[in-house]
């Protein structure tokens, strides 16, 4: 009988199968993949030439090299290895919000997806969750037994109060082995410039950078029309307005944000995606890969 997970199915499985996660970046793993890897070797595509050693295989000589100079240069290639990915999870307490899904879970679907993604292609797939303190932390791995661990760990993560995601950042940068690919699916309110700070250290540890921004419309648009009490999930601080008032100001504040946000990551050199919990993980997940494309 087929084990029932909370945050992924059988239906997921076939929607995410036919799609495929690339690193950007050359990346280090421990096994034969598709992903560029820094190590030369003899594999697909053609990277370069070095001089012919004594022990070099003869079929690597390049004798078009050979009769424009004279001298024996081997064919370098550049090997492809598997993907080493890490998923962290934002479970601060504003992951609460959102309809019809609450951020956290439609995190916790997108995980899910992402790390049977990878698995399918022989990648590894690790988990954490952050707010304040680590509060989950599971090592890269693809076996079966590890992605059974990993959709259990989802069911189990819960959020939790404040945030510091800047500070648990910078030490994951540090824990990470090799070069890793590092997704963040946050709603991200955070300080900017303690977030780029923090994205700096991912790229300067030869980390690459994928931010999935989860927001949900309401938070964009303010779209109430009466008079309501806002309530800081993170601090329980209480402010009644009337969205009538302050919509306009608000709208370009966020606008304002947003666009600060997207500047972080691009300078950083940090993919960045916008995601609306409004629509369904999966299109979304589709939607993804093919603007990565």
């Amino acid at each position: 009988m087929p084990i029932k997970y909370q945050f992924f199915s059988p239906t997921d499985a076939a929607k995410v199968s036919r799609l495929q996660l690339s690193a950007r970046q050359v990346v280090e793993g421990v096994i034969s993949g598709q992903h560029k890897s820094p190590h030369r070797g003899f594999s697909v595509e053609f990277s370069e030439h070095r001089e012919y050693v004594p022990g070099d295989e003869l079929r690597h000589l390049d004798w078009r090299a050979y009769a424009r100079s004279d001298r024996y240069y081997v064919k370098l290639y550049e090997q492809e290895t598997n993907l080493r990915a890490t998923l962290v999870i934002d479970t601060s307490a504003s992951m609460r919000f959102g309809s019809p899904t609450p951020k956290i879970d439609y995190a916790r679907h997108l995980a899910a997806c992402l790390a049977y993604l990878l698995s399918t292609q022989q990648d590894l797939a690790g988990l954490v969750a952050i707010d304040e303190t680590v509060r989950f932390e599971l090592p890269a791995g693809s076996s079966p037994a590890h992605l059974d661990q990993l959709f259990r760990s989802l069911e189990s993560i819960q959020p939790g109060k404040l945030t510091d995601l800047a500070r648990q950042l910078h030490g994951l940068s540090e824990r990470l082995p090799r070069r890793s690919l590092v997704i963040l699916l946050s709603d991200l309110w955070v300080e900017p410039d303690e977030l780029v700070k923090s994205l700096q250290h991912l790229r300067y540890r030869k980390h690459q950078g994928m931010v999935l921004h989860l927001l949900d419309k309401a938070e964009i648009d303010l779209p109430y029309d009466q008079p309501v009490t806002f309530q800081d999930l993170e601090t329980n601080e209480k402010l009644q307005v009337d969205p009538a008032d302050v919509r306009d100001v608000y709208r370009q504040q966020v606008r304002d944000y947003l666009d600060r946000i997207r500047r972080v990551c691009n300078d950083s050199n940090v993919e960045y995606h916008e995601m609306f919990i409004h629509e369904p993980y999966d299109k979304a997940l589709v939607r993804l890969m093919s603007r990565r494309k």
